[in-house]
C-alpha cells in the first residue's frame, strides 16, 4: 500500500507546475444570476489545451453553467469568493457521447436492451490526462432545483436524467485539492475506470436531491485524504461495474464522513470486486441535515433521531472477488450498524460464480451504536467470508431487547439488496453475529451496554477455524456471553462464557 500513497501524491505534485492562467473573464465569462458562462468557460478550457496546458481561473463571483468538457493539461481553478453554479435547466447538460462500455453504461443493466445509457454531468472528462480541480472557490449543481426534483433512481428511470456534478470517466493523473462541492441533482461526483487520483481537502455538502453520494470511485490508484464529506446518500462509496476489473489499491484517510446512510462503503456495485483497499484515521457521524431520511420513524428499535445505517459497509454481491481490505482508527458516532460485512448472491447465480469476500482486518474501533442491528459478518451457505480479523474494538449499544424478541433465526437474503436492516430490525446478538465465515480471529474486544439485554454479546453460526480472545462485557471487563450454532474448531478463552 506504501506504493499507492507514493503514487497518488506524484499526481498532485506533477500538476502543480502549469504553462499559464486563462482568466475566463477574458474570454466573455461575466457574473450573473441569470446570464450562463458555458461557452465563455469552454472557450478557457479549449484554449488552455491548445496552449500545452495551464490553469483556467475562474475568479471572485457567481458564474452559471451548463456542461463543461475537461482536456488534457487543463487545471480548472476557483479562486477564494468564486462560485460556479449549475444551470437549473435540463436542456444546458446535454446527454454526453460516453465511449467507455460497462455496466455503468450499458442500459441492458436495467432494461435488458443493449443500449448505452445517456449521461449528463456539469463537468465530464473522458480519456483524458493530466486533468485537476483545484482552488478555494466552491462548486454549487443547484440539484435543489425545481427540474430537478425527479425521484429516486432505484424507482424512476426518469431520474437517471440528472447532471452529476463531475463525472470522469477513463481518465489518467486527476487531482481534485481543496474545493468546496455542493448541491449536486444527483451523485457528487464519479470516477469510473480512471488510473491515479488524488482527491485531497475538498468538503462535500449533498442534502438537496435523492442519490445524494459523496464521492464514487470505480478506479485504481486513489488516494482520498483530509476530506469532510456531509451527505444524505453514501459518503464514500467504491464501486465495481466491470466483471473484469477491480476497484483497487484505494486509501482513503484522515477524513471526517457524515451520512444518513453508509459512511464508507463498498459495494453495492460488485460485478468485479474490491482489492486492496486501506481505510484508516477516519471519523463517522450522522450527517447535519434529515431532509429525506427518517430512521427513528421508519425503522424499529432505533434511538436516535439522526443516524446513518452502517459506518464501515463491506459488500460483495454481485460475483465479484473482494480481497486484502484493511481498516484502522476509526472514531464511530451516532451509528446503527458499525461494522458490516456481506457477501450475496443479487445476481440470481445458482452456484455462486467465483465470487469471495477474504482478507479483511479491521482494528481500533471506537464505536457508539443507536440500534439492535449490532455489527455483522454474514457469507451465504456453502460460501463463506473467509479470513477475517477483528482487533481492538470498543462499541457501545443500546441493548434493551427483552427476552420475548430475541431472534435466534433469520432468513438467508443471500439475493436482497444488501443493507443492515435486510434481516430484520434486531439481530440475534447484541454485539456481534456472525454467519458462514471460515477463518475467523476476535481479539481484544469489548461490549457495553446502555440497558439490559436478553441476547447474547456474540453469536457465532456456521462458522469455522475461530479464535476468540479477550472479549469482555461493560466497562468492568465482565466474562462476555457466547452462543455458537453448527460451529467447527472454535478456540476461546476464559474472557467467553457460554450463553444460556
Amino acid at each position: 500500500m506504501k506504493k499507492t500513497f507514493f503514487i497518488a501524491l506524484l499526481v498532485t505534485w506533477s500538476l502543480s507546475a502549469r504553462a499559464g492562467d486563462f482568466n475566463i473573464l477574458d474570454f466573455g465569462a461575466r457574473p450573473s444570476g441569470t446570464e450562463l458562462s458555458t461557452q465563455a468557460i469552454q472557450r478557457a478550457i479549449d484554449s488552455c489545451h491548445a496552449a500545452g496546458g495551464g490553469r483556467v481561473v475562474v475568479p471572485s463571483g457567481t458564474f452559471r453553467s451548463g456542461t463543461l468538457l475537461l482536456r488534457d493539461d487543463v487545471n480548472l481553478h476557483l479562486l477564494r469568493g468564486a462560485t460556479l453554479k449549475g444551470s437549473d435547466r435540463l436542456e444546458d447538460y446535454p446527454f454526453l457521447d460516453v465511449r467507455f462500455h460497462s455496466r455503468f453504461t450499458d442500459k441492458s443493466y436495467y432494461t435488458g436492451r443493449r443500449e448505452q445509457l445517456r449521461y449528463r454531468a456539469l463537468i465530464f472528462a473522458e480519456g483524458c490526462r493530466n486533468v485537476a480541480l483545484t482552488g478555494d472557490g466552491c462548486v454549487d449543481g443547484n440539484g435543489g432545483a425545481a427540474v430537478f426534483q425527479l425521484g429516486n433512481d432505484a424507482g424512476s428511470r426518469e431520474s437517471l436524467e440528472r447532471p452529476i456534478l463531475i463525472l470522469m470517466i477513463d481518465c489518467r493523473n486527476v487531482v481534485l485539492q481543496n474545493l468546496r462541492l455542493r448541491n449536486s441533482a444527483y451523485w457528487m461526483q464519479c470516477y469510473l475506470a480512471c488510473d491515479r487520483v488524488a482527491v485531497r481537502g475538498i468538503a462535500v455538502s449533498n442534502h438537496c436531491n435523492y442519490n445524494n453520494d459523496g464521492i464514487d470511485i470505480d478506479s485504481r490508484n486513489v488516494c482520498i485524504e483530509q476530506c469532510e464529506f456531509d451527505t444524505d446518500d453514501d459518503a464514500i462509496c467504491l464501486k465495481s461495474h466491470d466483471p473484469e476489473r477491480w476497484c483497487e489499491n484505494v486509501v482513503i484517510r484522515n477524513c471526517t464522513v457524515r451520512t444518513n446512510c453508509n459512511g464508507v462503503k463498498l459495494g453495492t456495485g460488485s460485478l468485479g470486486g474490491f482489492r486492496n483497499i486501506r481505510v484508516e484515521n477516519v471519523i463517522f457521524r450522522a450527517a447535519s441535515q434529515n431532509r429525506i431520511r427518517h430512521w427513528q420513524r421508519d425503522l424499529e428499535h432505533v434511538d436516535l433521531p439522526n443516524t446513518m445505517l452502517s459506518g464501515l459497509a463491506i459488500e460483495t454481491v454481485d460475483g465479484g472477488i473482494s480481497e486484502h481490505i484493511e481498516a484502522t482508527n476509526l472514531h464511530m458516532e451516532q451509528v446503527q450498524t458499525p461494522i458490516f460485512i456481506k457477501l450475496g448472491n443479487r445476481m440470481s447465480r445458482e452456484d455462486g460464480g467465483r465470487t469471495a469476500l477474504r482478507n479483511i482486518r479491521i482494528s481500533n474501533v471506537s464505536a457508539s451504536s443507536h440500534s439492535r442491528m449490532c455489527s455483522s459478518i454474514t457469507g451465504w451457505p456453502g460460501h463463506p467470508v473467509e479470513h477475517v480479523v477483528l482487533s481492538n474494538i470498543l462499541i457501545r449499544t443500546s441493548g434493551g431487547t427483552p427476552a420475548d424478541e430475541v431472534v435466534e433465526q433469520l432468513p438467508e437474503c443471500e439475493r436482497e439488496y444488501p443493507e443492515n436492516n435486510m434481516f430484520g430490525f434486531t439481530l440475534p446478538a447484541s454485539g456481534l453475529w456472525v454467519r458462514h465465515v471460515e477463518g475467523l480471529e476476535v481479539d481484544q474486544v469489548r461490549f457495553e451496554l446502555r440497558a439490559p439485554d436478553a441476547r447474547p454479546d456474540l453469536v457465532l453460526e456456521d462458522a469455522s477455524d475461530v479464535r476468540l480472545a479477550r472479549i469482555r462485557r461493560g466497562s468492568e471487563g465482565l466474562p462476555a456471553t457466547l452462543r455458537t450454532d453448527d460451529c467447527r474448531r472454535v478456540e476461546t478463552d476464559r474472557s467467553l462464557v457460554p450463553f444460556h
